[in-house]
């Protein structure tokens, strides 16, 4: 694990961004929380854009279109350098990189890793406005393009004592690689040394699921599982949840009772394999929770 000191912020050049009391997008306030040392720390704000009708292959390119073009990526600089210049008035460096680019997805993913940054943080926009909190197409496909750890935030301000729910499998029952139990851990502790509030962890014991088990002994192998993955870690007992429960639905129990801030979870490699998991289990869990997200792959 290392210290947040470059992050990757997507601000969306099509929206209106939500805006907190700083005069900041909600979704830079989140990512400067993550900031240990200002003096050290670099904040990349990437914006990226398209239109069709703007792009050379459309059948009516021409020269109004390459002016309408221009203008359009000035606009964007605009806004970033907006934002960039209230950051650097707060002490922090900081530089702007704009885009014309489809998909916006595998842009940030190149970005990330040729920055080598340590997060990225994107402002997860929903298709619905219901209780199913679906991700959109391009977040979906932002998790399974980068590797780095990645934050994606909702519209919901953190409290001052922000609950981080760590949400862990230590009987990797959905072929979880071994150490990602381990880095969730980490990174939820660490985020809680940097934003404050309280470290909460939730793992699911599906008792009911298998029927003609011994309920207990599936229980205790749960239970010695979770022990074992906490033996090194100062986490009260009080704060850890064994629910006998499926994985979305103990997952999204535990954040909607303690309110959570931030879950963080484990996504696969990109794998075909990895991409029928994800678009199973991790796809119900995360299109329900209404909390921001701290998605981490394993390190290999």
């Amino acid at each position: 694990m290392t210290d947040f000191n470059k992050i990757l912020i997507v601000l969306d050049v099509y929206n209106d961004f939500t805006v907190t009391a700083d005069s900041l997008p909600l979704e830079i306030t989140k990512a400067i929380e993550f900031v240990g040392n200002r003096d050290t720390a670099m904040l990349h704000l990437v914006g990226c854009g398209f239109e069709e009708y703007l792009h050379d292959s459309y059948s009516d390119f021409g020269p109004d279109a390459i002016a309408h073009r221009k203008e359009f990526i000035a606009s964007m600089e605009a806004r970033l350098d907006e934002v960039a210049t209230i950051l650097k008035n707060k002490g922090y460096n900081v530089d702007c990189r704009v885009h014309w680019t489809y998909p916006r997805y595998e842009q940030i993913a190149r970005e990330a890793e040729d920055l080598n940054v340590d997060l990225v943080v994107q402002h997860a926009h929903m298709r619905l406005p219901h209780e199913k909190h679906n991700l959109s197409h391009d977040s979906w496909q932002l998790i399974k393009s980068t590797t780095r750890p990645l934050l994606l935030t909702k519209d919901l301000e953190w409290q001052e004592q922000p609950v981080i729910l760590a949400a862990v499998d230590p009987v990797h029952s959905h072929s979880k690689p071994q150490g990602l139990d381990h880095k969730i851990l980490d990174y939820a502790l660490q985020t809680q040394g940097l934003i404050g509030g309280l470290v909460q962890v939730v793992h699911a014991c599906p008792q009911s699921a298998r029927p003609f088990a011994d309920a207990e002994a599936i229980k205790q192998t749960h239970v010695d599982a979770l022990n074992r993955l906490l033996a090194d870690y100062d986490i009260p007992q009080s704060n850890v949840h064994l629910i006998d429960e499926t994985p979305v639905n103990a997952v999204v129990h535990c954040q909607d009772s303690l309110h959570a801030a931030i879950t963080v979870t484990g996504a696969l490699s990109r794998s075909r394999l990895a991409e029928v998991i994800i678009g199973n289990t991790a796809s119900r869990m995360l299109d329900y929770l209404k909390s921001d997200l701290l998605i981490l792959h394993p390190d290999s």
